[in-house]
């Protein structure tokens, strides 16, 4: 497969890269008035890994989840997948969201205490799922965190990134309101024609 500079890191990564929603399963919503199913539904995890595996096979080195995705599990699932071949590839995962992995609900009406120690413990679990040493890309998943808390989170960013990419996601006003808390918070510009 083709490879690609992985923006301005230096890594070089497979063209094609695998999005690990699907691989969640189910879970359940709740808040601002919503209760319901969530994520992909019934999933196998042995079908999972198979395919995971065959993504690596291929030159896939690139693989994107994040912590809310089946409450935790699609962490796991694709933890389990790279065990073994952690150095070969780029792993970004996401956090940001509020959910009990126990009874796998997701709370839409919560937010994020946007502290470095509420960060560093939804850190430390994403690595304890994914059973790595370190996350590659380490992002804030939703575009509605108050901006209050960019300058925190812009701290966080320059002095806890693991490999040192960072970055918040979401809407142009978050991603311009984060940028401008942090100049240094690099950002990632999305095409619908990539």
């Amino acid at each position: 497969m083709d490879t690609r500079r992985f923006g301005r890191s230096g890594w070089r990564v497979g063209a094609v890269g695998l999005g690990c929603w699907a691989i969640g399963g189910p879970f359940s919503r709740e808040g601002d008035g919503v209760r319901g199913p969530m994520g992909w539904g019934h999933v196998d995890d042995a079908e999972s890994i198979r395919a995971i595996h065959r993504a690596l096979d291929l030159g896939v080195t690139l693989f994107d989840t994040a912590n809310n995705y089946g409450t935790g599990h699609s962490e796991r699932v694709l933890g389990r997948a790279l065990a073994g071949r952690n150095e070969d590839v780029v792993v970004a995962t996401k956090f940001g969201s509020v959910f009990d992995e126990a009874s796998q609900t997701h709370y839409d009406d919560r937010e994020l205490a946007m502290t470095r120690e509420a960060i560093g413990e939804a850190c430390e679990a994403s690595l304890r799922r994914l059973g790595r040493e370190t996350i590659d890309l380490y992002l804030l998943h939703h575009g509605g965190t108050t901006c209050n808390a960019r300058p925190r989170w812009s701290r966080f960013s320059r002095s806890s990134s693991p490999r040192g990419r960072s970055a918040p996601t979401g809407g142009a006003r978050t991603i311009r309101s984060a940028h401008e808390s942090s100049p240094r918070v690099p950002i990632a510009r999305r095409s619908s024609s990539a």
